[in-house]
């Protein structure tokens, strides 16, 4: 069992003992690492024992208890019951501390043998060494043993909040100014309140050293609000987060430097909430958490009326690259690794490539500026955009971004030149692009309402394939301008650039972004249209293979 060092009975165990030494010199080395430090897995693994054994309700087996620097003493009830075998940092401790593993679970499909094992076993399989519980599979055994603590009176199931005070660590020049003054005589002293908010200054100097705020002689030297004497000022800024929780109001009604309040209420509540919040998974457990403290305490305040700052949430997916990856030690390179190739943990050279999402730690990032120099920034956001739904993790590939460059560029050559068999009188052909670009139209605009972008660029691909072929046979210039113009519509969210240069080689002096969306005719969408649809693009298909086996033909001959 490993304690806390900080954990208020600890002290009394260790004080008047053999130990009390030791662990004072433990403990203020501990009491200096950051508590997110400390919980973060590849922190070194740091402790002693205490002299002092717990006794297991189960089985009355006699358990030794450490203090270790990985147990938070807020977290729970600041104590660990380890399981080396199946919790990576309580191996890693026990190795450290040549602690017997005692293997509980047992895989499937081989066994574990304790001497052998590198890495904690932290998958499901069956239990062993658990006496009356032996043979039931993990997840099972779980509501078992808490069923049998309850029924002794020893224990119960219960939920641990996973909540810590809020660190501030980001602070930046531009983050919020504390309001502190520092007073010889009279200690800390808070700004007055009619002398809020307290203002960044300009006069400061940015050498890449210390704080920028100190270099400011205006703004570090001021006066106490208490007794008037010389003081100084704090030169700390608060998280960014305090500034970043709360900006969506600010585009509802930008501040005011002139008003009291951070903005007005009504236009707040016309404009708010957040219809839709895209963002990636990492922001759910920071940024939107901060968010609804701010959103429900300005509520509290009476600066708004909602309860929530946003309607819906997409978290997008990240975007992944392959990376070596050693399998002895089941992680990936550092990008300080990489020129050697070799696990700095295990030394093994035979790594294997694997897909993890890009990281500037891993050193598997692709440079933005390089991509747009190739290929463009339209072909970049056609490819990200098209290579998977937006809240799948997406796999990177030049050979993708390199399909989306040619793509991007046929269609900017289909609908910048002119069109050459040009229809007189209108035909089935010019009828039934209209069907389709109505289709496409209805199907385009479902999937963005959807957020599917990979569907609506998939149709848009569809109907740029048809509209070739139908150029190509001859319709009427009108309908080709008609179905030209709203694609181009369509697709200017995914591929803006090219979009606004085509609008403007065919003749438009307003900007493209400006244009109203385009409805489709529902008339039109009927089974007949479909029907003589498929009909004619297998009719027109067939002609093409063909025109194209008798030119074969001809060659040969």
């Amino acid at each position: 069992m490993v304690f806390a060092p900080e954990h208020p009975r600890v002290r009394e165990w260790v004080n008047g003992t053999e130990y009390e030494k030791d662990f004072n010199k433990l403990y203020k080395e501990v009491m200096h690492q950051d508590k997110f430090e400390r919980s973060d897995i590849e922190i070194d693994k740091k402790g002693m024992f205490i002299g002092k054994y717990a006794l297991n309700p189960i089985n009355n087996e006699k358990i030794p208890i450490f203090i270790g620097n990985f147990v938070i003493y807020e977290y729970g009830a600041g104590a660990v019951m380890a399981v080396p075998a199946h919790d990576q940092r309580d191996f890693e401790f026990a190795k450290e501390f040549e602690i017997p593993i005692r293997i509980i679970i047992q895989p499937h499909d081989y066994e574990l043998n304790s001497i052998k094992m590198t890495r904690a076993y932290e998958s499901d399989g069956v239990l062993v060494n658990s006496d009356e519980f032996n043979g039931m599979e993990n997840r099972s055994a779980i509501n078992a043993i808490t069923e049998k603590l309850a029924k002794n009176n020893i224990g119960n199931a219960t939920i641990n909040y996973k909540l810590r005070d809020w660190g501030i660590s980001r602070q930046r020049y531009w983050g919020c100014p504390i309001p502190i003054i520092y007073c010889d005589a009279c200690g800390m002293v808070p700004v007055p309140y009619e002398e809020l908010p307290v203002y960044l200054p300009r006069d400061v100097s940015f050498t890449g050293e210390g704080n920028p705020l100190k270099t400011s002689e205006t703004f570090i030297n001021t006066t106490c609000p208490k007794c008037g004497k010389s003081a100084k000022r704090e030169s700390d800024t608060m998280d960014t987060f305090v500034d970043s929780s709360w900006y969506f109001f600010s585009f509802c009604d930008p501040p005011s430097v002139e008003s009291d309040i951070p903005y007005t209420q009504d236009i707040v509540n016309y404009w708010g909430n957040v219809d839709l919040y895209v963002g990636g998974i990492e922001h759910a457990i920071l940024h939107l958490i901060y968010a609804r403290f701010f959103t429900k305490v300005s509520r509290d305040l009476g600066l708004h009326k909602f309860d929530e700052p946003f309607q819906k949430l997409l978290t997008q997916g990240m975007i992944n690259k392959v990376h070596p990856y050693c399998p002895n030690c089941n992680a990936f390179l550092m990008e300080a690794d990489l020129k050697q190739m070799k696990c700095k943990k295990c030394g093994n050279t035979n790594l294997i490539q694997k897909s993890v999402k890009m990281s500037k730690s891993y050193g598997n990032t692709v440079d933005p500026g390089e991509i747009i120099d190739k290929y463009g920034a339209d072909a970049a956001r056609f490819f990200i955009l098209f290579g998977a739904s937006p809240s799948s993790g997406l796999e990177w590939s030049d050979d993708g971004v390199n399909f989306a460059y040619k793509f991007v560029r046929n269609f900017f050559h289909l609908l910048t030149t002119p069109i050459q068999n040009k229809g007189k009188k209108r035909t089935i052909r010019d009828e039934l692009i209209l069907y389709n670009l109505n289709k496409t139209i209805k199907l385009v605009t479902e999937s963005i309402t959807r957020i599917a972008i990979r569907d609506v660029i998939n149709y848009i691909i569809q109907f740029v394939s048809d509209l070739a072929k139908y150029k190509e046979e001859g319709i009427m210039k009108k309908i080709y301008d008609e179905c030209r113009e709203k694609l181009l519509i369509l697709f200017h969210p995914i591929v803006p650039h090219v979009t606004e240069e085509i609008w403007e080689i065919i003749g438009h002096n307003k900007f493209l972004s400006l244009i109203s969306w385009p409805t489709y005719n529902s008339a039109l969408l009927n089974s007949e249209n479909e029907y003589r649809w498929n009909l004619l693009t297998n009719i027109i298909d067939d002609i093409k293979k063909i025109k194209l086996a008798t030119k074969m033909n001809e060659i040969k001959k």
